[in-house]
C-alpha cells in the first residue's frame, strides 16, 4: 500500500504525489442517497421521494500544517485549466476514485508558509484541494 495520496490524469497518466497528511476533510459529510423535502397532499398523505446518487461526492483534501513545494500547487493550478479534465484519485488507503476538479468551488486554494522573494520551485505551500466525484 502506498502512503501518499495520487491524482492521476486519465488522459495522459502523469500524476502528482500528494502527503498521505492530507485529510480529507468531508468524507463523511456525505449520502449517497438524494431526498426530496417533505410534501404533503392534499388528503395529508406525506410524500418524501429518494434516489441513489451516481456522483457528485466532494473529495475535499486539506490540512494546515502539510507542506508542499511550490513545483505542485502550480502543476494541480496548471491541470485546472484544462477543459473536462478527469482524473483518478487514489486514496492512501488503496480507494479510488474518477474525479473532476470542483471548478465551481475554487478547486485550489494556496497560501505560502513563507513569502520569499523571488519564489522558488521548492518554497512550501499549504494547500486545499477540491475534487468531486464523476
Amino acid at each position: 500500500m502506498n502512503n501518499n495520496l495520487i491524482l492521476k490524469r486519465n488522459d495522459t497518466q502523469e500524476s502528482i504525489e500528494l502527503p498521505q497528511d492530507l485529510r480529507w476533510i468531508d468524507e463523511h459529510n456525505w449520502s449517497a442517497i438524494a431526498q426530496t423535502s417533505p410534501e404533503r397532499t392534499l388528503s395529508g398523505t406525506q410524500i418524501i421521494q429518494q434516489g441513489i446518487k451516481k456522483e457528485g461526492r466532494p473529495i475535499t483534501l486539506s490540512a494546515d500544517y502539510v507542506w508542499m513545494p511550490l513545483s505542485i500547487v502550480q502543476k494541480l493550478r496548471d491541470w485546472t485549466d484544462i477543459p473536462e479534465l478527469k482524473m483518478t484519485y487514489t486514496h492512501y488507503d488503496g480507494r479510488t476514485f474518477q474525479v473532476i476538479f470542483a471548478l465551481h468551488e475554487q478547486a485550489i486554494q494556496a497560501e505560502p508558509v513563507h513569502f520569499s522573494t523571488p519564489e522558488l520551485a521548492d518554497e512550501r505551500y499549504t494547500a486545499t484541494i477540491k475534487l468531486i466525484t464523476v
